[in-house]
């Protein structure tokens, strides 16, 4: 009874947003934010977005002034794949984004 009860509580105060949804969105298309929209988090979302072409451009100008730019937008992919993986990634209602259900 007591983890039917903490079942309860979990799906209360957690997300609607699919936990492997999100976590497929980063894997292939992090780069692009594309997670971050699904997430309801649109501003970081278009950050991604244009810091991944802006680093892309400016490779044509720079090779090394656009892959350090492509690397730090690596890190922020990878910090938000390990937080999704480890089912810490909020969405934009700072609800924990753990659902594995499909709705």
């Amino acid at each position: 009874m007591e983890s039917i009860e903490i079942n309860k509580i979990e799906e209360e105060n957690g997300s609607t947003k699919n936990w492997l949804t999100t976590l497929l969105l980063c894997w292939f298309f992090g780069f692009f934010g594309i997670h971050r929209f699904y997430a309801g988090k649109i501003t970081t979302g278009f950050y991604f977005f244009f810091a991944t072409i802006a680093s892309i451009l400016a490779m044509l100008v720079d090779v090394y002034l656009g892959a350090f730019a492509l690397v730090w937008v690596g890190t922020a992919v990878v910090w938000d794949f390990c937080t999704i993986a480890f089912k810490e990634f909020k969405d934009c209602y700072g609800k924990v984004i753990n659902s594995s259900k499909l709705n």
